[in-house]
């Protein structure tokens, strides 16, 4: 009766997963990932998170354990406008602290097999800049998350090799609001709303070597993802002149259909012990940002036909390195730093979807209670700095020309490990 109460526990503290301003695929699922900045990923295998990092590395369970973590995420995100903008406002800082949250189970069932379950979120963007910013006719907030319940199982081939394959059932959620500048009608601002909720499913899976007993290799793969909203948006305040042209245009009633495929990817992991104090690890990945085809939403002008505008992005890569001391039995410091290169060139970043280069520095430590009871903790930075934006789609629009400033995130979570 125990064991299912807990597992029901950490199912819903999963769902509470929150994802920030800007737009990422997160590698923050986990204390473990946050304090080492994701530095062994597919590799270390040391808590049940990896039913998504690298589900082979269930194997290594010989009893099921529990992993349930809480934190939170503060993000920087100021916009500087230039003296290019033509739209009248304040500046607009979608700055602020989010709750997040992420769940995992491991059960072995023989020796040689396991079975897992996770549920957390690792792809999205939300930012809130206000209704009176300079860009409040690009959005004024948007909402674009998947929330992720990964089913997974592994089999141990041999003593050294393992695989491991998942579902990667992803819910997502895109909300956005955006001002309608009644120009043409002299009024006040009018509002426009679109929002959709879609199911989908992708896959993961992973394979774990031992090449010696103090040092593994692993590798993650993550099929692409597939978001597909069909909206009809909603107006509100927009006036008669306005409304007649965007009825005439076909703009008004039609359906938008935007597309969001979330990264394919593959990490590849070393994990080596370097005596019984010290263990190092290093990461590098690739993630097929140039596939992704996320549009902006925008009201243009009074003769738009369509509303989306889908850039063009690039793939992306990844390295890290980090280290974990053990001080005893009960407490092990850790260390890690990653980069990650830029989804987008300045020419290509849009507004509503701020992306660039990444570093990340992240440091905590494992505090081992007892055996089977563990607690981490964990303050991870990532720094992306200034970010260009500069967009001008029309009359109805405007032109806004400026950049994001210091832009970074904040993280901090505690997880708690239980074997039983």
């Amino acid at each position: 009766m125990l064991k299912k109460y807990a597992i029901a526990i950490i199912m819903l503290l999963g769902m509470t997963s929150h994802l920030f301003g800007g737009g990422v695929i997160l590698y923050e699922i986990s204390t473990a990932e946050m304090r080492l900045a994701s530095a062994g990923w597919a590799s270390r295998a040391n808590d049940p998170s990896t039913v998504f990092t690298n589900p082979a590395g269930m194997t290594r369970f010989c009893c099921p354990a529990i992993q349930a973590g809480i934190g939170g995420i503060g993000i920087n995100s100021p916009f500087n406008p230039n003296s290019e903008t033509t739209v009248v406002g304040s500046n607009g800082d979608a700055s602020a602290w989010f709750p997040a949250g992420s769940s995992f189970y491991v059960h072995p069932l023989t020796e040689s097999l396991s079975v897992g379950f996770g549920a957390l979120g690792y792809f999205g963007s939300d930012l809130n800049m206000g209704k009176s910013w300079v860009g409040r006719y690009y959005f004024t907030k948007i909402f674009l998350e998947g929330l992720s319940a990964v089913p997974a199982v592994a089999y141990q081939v041999t003593d050294s090799l393992s695989i491991g394959i998942g579902a990667n059932v992803m819910y997502g959620i895109f909300d956005q609001h955006s001002a309608v500048r009644n120009i043409l009608d002299f009024m006040p601002d009018g509002k426009m709303l679109l929002r959709h909720r879609y199911l989908t499913a992708g896959a993961v899976a992973g394979i774990l070597y031992d090449i010696t007993p103090c040092t593994r290799i692993g590798i993650q793969y993550l099929s692409p993802v597939d978001l597909r909203f069909n909206m009809v948006p909603k107006f509100k305040g927009v006036g008669p002149i306005l409304t007649d042209a965007l009825i005439k245009s076909g703009v008004y009633k039609s359906k938008i259909k935007l597309k969001a495929k979330v990264p394919q990817s593959v990490m590849v992991s070393l994990y080596h012990d370097l005596n019984r104090c010290w263990s190092v690890m290093i990461d590098a990945g690739w993630q097929q940002w140039s596939r992704f085809q996320k549009a902006s939403i925008v009201l243009a002008d009074e003769n738009s036909t369509a509303l989306a505008f889908t850039p063009k992005f690039l793939d992306t890569w990844h390295g890290a390195f980090g280290l974990e001391y053990r001080i005893n039995d009960s407490w092990t410091l850790s260390g890690g730093v990653a980069y990650d290169s830029s989804a987008v060139s300045t020419a290509n970043r849009q507004i509503d979807f701020p992306v660039g280069k990444q570093w990340r520095f992240g440091t905590g430590a494992r505090w081992n209670f007892s055996e089977e009871l563990h607690f981490d903790l964990c303050y991870e930075l990532m720094w992306t700095g200034n970010m260009a934006i500069d967009a001008n789609r029309g009359l109805l629009a405007g032109h806004v020309s400026g950049k994001y400033k210091d832009f970074y995130s904040q993280f901090i979570s505690a997880d708690l490990i239980w074997g039983f």
